[in-house]
């Protein structure tokens, strides 16, 4: 088996020098680290793969981080096309993607992680307190990066991807509107994400162009959980129960919103009409199946790969920051039931 004395003799060099060359040192001329480089490749020490990554500083790696914790979000629906999507253009090209996952690292910088595994960019696909964390500010100054629908509230200066939540959310309330829904009870997301905020305007929006009062005390943050939804959903018809409809930010908090009402004996659409975003594959199998806003997961995926492909291809030269709303539509269906007149 060659070892790198074999290589250090067949070079002309010595041990440290070629040792230097496999670890990206500085103070080593081009010529023979180039050098050092292809003998080691003849002589079948190190695949061409890697000796170019050694030469051009690539590993054509992309790293990815989401959730709340390092490892979580596989379980969330939402992130399954977003994922496979990620998968397949980064594939195309060129790339391969590395998600992160070890939990029991010595270190708590993402900027550390990524340079430990050698990842060119990275995607970011954030939840609750992580969107704020210094440490992922700390890693966007210093590797290209994209975000997917998570950057926190007016941190606007970065590259991210995300659907048009506002429109969304004035679509969605235009349609209650029009169904004959004046009380509008709205499940926000969590106080941090600036899609919860979009998509409170959004609400906000559509309540104005009709004239109809906005009511703060219909505003509610559910933070993307079923269960905090759930629990909303029944201490609000336990107390004021005059809306007669739901907009929940999230297909997982309708979901709790809908068990929540039929525990208390509400029925949907009949009584409460509900309505979603996401349209996660479960929305059109729930009973009743869910009216929701389309998010066109896989778009978001593309465009995110090939933002970040070309801010690592350019090394970020005289690229400003680019931020990308990528069209929704809603889909219909039993949740939202008829017009509250025809009744």
């Amino acid at each position: 088996m060659v070892n790198i004395r074999d290589v250090a003799k067949a070079a002309g060099v010595s041990v440290s020098t070629v040792s230097k060359a496999l670890n990206k040192y500085a103070d080593i001329n081009i010529i023979t680290k180039e050098k050092v480089l292809q003998v080691a490749v003849d002589m079948d020490y190190l695949p061409n793969s890697m000796a170019r990554g050694l030469v051009t500083k690539r590993s054509n790696m992309i790293g990815i981080f989401f959730g709340d914790k390092i490892n979580s979000g596989f379980d969330h629906p939402f992130f399954n096309e977003l994922i496979n999507s990620i998968k397949d253009v980064a594939g195309a090209e060129g790339y391969d993607i590395l998600i992160f996952a070890n939990l029991k690292r010595e270190t708590n910088s993402y900027k550390a992680i990524c340079y430990e595994k050698g990842v060119d960019g990275v995607i970011l696909i954030l939840t609750g307190k992580q969107r704020t964390d210094e440490n992922i500010y700390e890693l966007c100054k210093s590797l290209p990066t994209v975000y997917i629908d998570s950057v926190a509230y007016k941190n606007t200066n970065v590259n991210f991807i995300e659907s048009d939540n506002e429109a969304a959310a004035m679509e969605v309330t235009e349609h209650l509107i029009k169904l004959g829904h004046r009380k509008i009870l709205k499940i926000a997301g969590d106080k941090v994400a600036c899609a919860s905020y979009d998509r409170i305007e959004g609400y906000r929006k559509a309540l104005r162009k009709y004239g109809i009062p906005i009511e703060e005390r219909l505003i509610r943050y559910g933070e993307f959980s079923r269960e905090k939804a759930l629990k909303i959903t029944q201490e609000f018809f336990s107390n004021e129960a005059d809306a007669t409809a739901i907009f929940a930010s999230s297909d997982v908090m309708a979901f709790g919103s809908i068990e929540g009402l039929t525990k208390m004996g509400y029925e949907v659409p009949k009584d409460i009409a509900v309505v979603g975003f996401d349209d996660i594959d479960m929305a059109k199998l729930y009973k009743p199946a869910l009216t929701t806003v389309h998010q066109q997961r896989r778009k978001m995926g593309e465009t995110a790969v090939k933002i970040l492909v070309n801010i690592i291809d350019e090394k970020g030269n005289n690229l400003k920051s680019q931020h990308v709303r990528i069209p929704t539509y809603l889909v219909i269906r039993e949740s939202c039931g008829t017009k509250l007149n025809d009744k």
